[in-house]
């Protein structure tokens, strides 16, 4: 009995039977099978794991590239309302009249009205045609010379005033640069809706800015020569992270402008535009 307690439960089952038969056999060898069939089931299902998280890997690599596709979003690039930005509306103001030239002054002599006296007042009766012929007409009784027509003394004439003198215009500085006092101010071809389309096709996010999360208004001022060509483009406010130099280099590019004119004539003038960095929501 002590014997049978030792023996395992298959030399129990195949007792007295053939032990070369198949189940026996698979009975002896079945913890190595499950031995093999554990590890070969780790290793499968790490194999999962590791591919699920290459996978996840790609997509998030995929996600951050398609972050640094920008848009610039055309209605913030409104130009700014007086009140609220920097950028102040240019309205040209009427040319104030220079004064009159000063004229000499006309030496003149004091006059002194003589006190009135009791005149005596002498009748005289108007004279005859007889008496009219061949004589001129005048204040006064004379004897001389008969004119042998009829005429009329006159006086000097009153000195009539001059005329006063038109004020002259001052001419035009030709490398004077107008801040805002021009009758016409500079224009871009098709308008500020043209210029605003032109930057929004050719303005690239800087990346760093992207990385930063930079956003914000940057604006910029130039001069309009009077060829229409841009040039001392600079930045008045900047945002930082490599914005306001890439609005530079996009101003830069523009077409000829229509120059700016005073007293009809082409001048250099200056102009001012906002260019917004914004983020698209992801």
């Amino acid at each position: 009995m002590s014997d049978k307690h030792l023996q395992s439960l298959d030399d129990i089952i195949f007792e007295h039977k053939n032990r070369n038969y198949g189940a026996y056999r698979l009975r002896c060898n079945e913890k190595g099978y499950l031995t093999k069939a554990f590890f070969i089931g780790a290793a499968i299902f790490i194999l999962f794991i590791l591919l699920l998280y290459v996978y996840n890997r790609k997509e998030a690599d995929s996600n951050e590239k398609s972050k640094g596709e920008v848009k610039v979003n055309l209605s913030e690039l409104n130009p700014p309302d007086d009140k609220k930005d920097e950028v102040v509306e240019i309205k040209p103001e009427e040319p104030k009249a220079p004064p009159p030239p000063q004229q000499d002054e006309v030496a003149q002599v004091k006059m002194v009205m003589p006190e009135p006296k009791k005149v005596v007042v002498k009748e005289e009766t108007v004279p005859q045609v007889q008496e009219t012929k061949d004589k001129a007409i005048g204040l006064e009784n004379k004897d001389g010379k008969g004119t042998g027509d009829a005429a009329i003394a006159h006086g000097k004439p009153n000195d009539v005033p001059a005329a006063p003198i038109p004020p002259v215009t001052p001419p035009v500085n030709d490398n004077k640069i107008f801040d805002g006092d021009v009758e016409q101010e500079a224009q871009y071809p098709g308008g500020i809706e043209s210029l605003r389309k032109f930057v929004a096709s050719r303005i690239e996010y800087p990346s760093r800015a992207i990385d930063r999360n930079t956003e914000g208004r940057v604006m910029i001022k130039f001069v309009v020569e009077k060829d229409g060509s841009v040039s001392q483009v600079s930045i008045v406010k900047d945002i930082g992270d490599g914005c306001g130099a890439e609005a530079v280099r996009v101003i830069k590019q523009t077409k000829k402008w229509k120059p700016a004119m005073v007293n009809g004539k082409t001048v250099r003038s200056i102009f001012r535009f906002p260019v917004v960095f914004r983020i698209p929501p992801q």
